[in-house]
């Protein structure tokens, strides 16, 4: 299975949670470099985490779009490891 995380600087800090979870692999887009606006969603992705503490507007909207499109369920939470692990848990459910 694999996710597509978007917010948050490190994926090492929602690695653990992933494992927990059964979640295989995991895409990481920062949302702060310019070239994340850019990027074509990874295949066979089960889904998508936006954490929205640490994206602007515009890559939120983008993200929101591009799972509408492509039929993918997106989690929002917040930085916090409660959250994370909550919204990575769905999508091993």
């Amino acid at each position: 299975m694999s996710i597509l995380v978007v917010g948050g600087d490190h994926l090492n800090q929602f690695e653990e949670s992933a494992r927990e979870a059964g979640i295989e692999r995991l895409h990481h887009w920062s949302g702060r470099r310019s070239g994340d606006h850019h990027q074509p969603l990874p295949q066979g992705l089960k889904g998508i985490v936006l954490v929205i503490d640490h994206v602007n507007h515009g890559m939120a909207a983008r993200v929101r779009r591009l799972a509408s499109q492509n039929g993918l369920p997106i989690v929002f939470a917040a930085r916090s490891r409660s959250q994370i692990r909550s919204a990575l848990a769905r999508f091993a459910a």
